[in-house]
């Protein structure tokens, strides 16, 4: 297997990982707070059971990339349609295709460099 330099692969991994925290960010920040601001504002309010979690976020985002509500679903698609504007599907985009890179350059890393071994000395070293 051909292997990539070790510097050029954090060079690359690194900014996946920044990329993917400031999309995230951006899209909780800009995106998810304007659509459940006018969700309360017409009674409905966000899912009780993600209270700290977050698991809709990621909802909230795979909803807005759909375009079009599913079947059986744990939030209201509807009302998330209805009030996404374009900007919220540019974000969820830039979300998830960084979640993806990043992915890929943490699946590679751990294959190609032996990461998780190595993690895994750096835990046992520590204690």
């Amino acid at each position: 297997m051909f292997t990539i330099p070790e510097n050029i692969f954090w060079i690359l991994a690194g900014p996946s990982f920044i990329a993917f925290l400031i999309s995230t960010l951006g899209f909780t920040r800009i995106s998810m707070k304007h659509i459940e601001k006018k969700m309360r504002d017409e009674g409905i309010h966000e899912p009780l059971w993600d209270k700290g979690i977050g698991i809709r976020v990621t909802m909230y985002g795979k909803v807005i990339r759909r375009q079009k509500h599913a079947q059986a679903t744990i939030v209201n698609d509807e009302a998330i349609l209805r009030h996404a504007r374009p900007i919220d599907l540019v974000l969820a985009r830039a979300m998830h295709y960084s979640l993806i890179i990043m992915m890929i350059f943490a699946t590679y890393g751990y294959f190609a460099y032996d990461l998780g071994e190595r993690l895994l000395n750096l835990y046992w070293i520590s204690k």
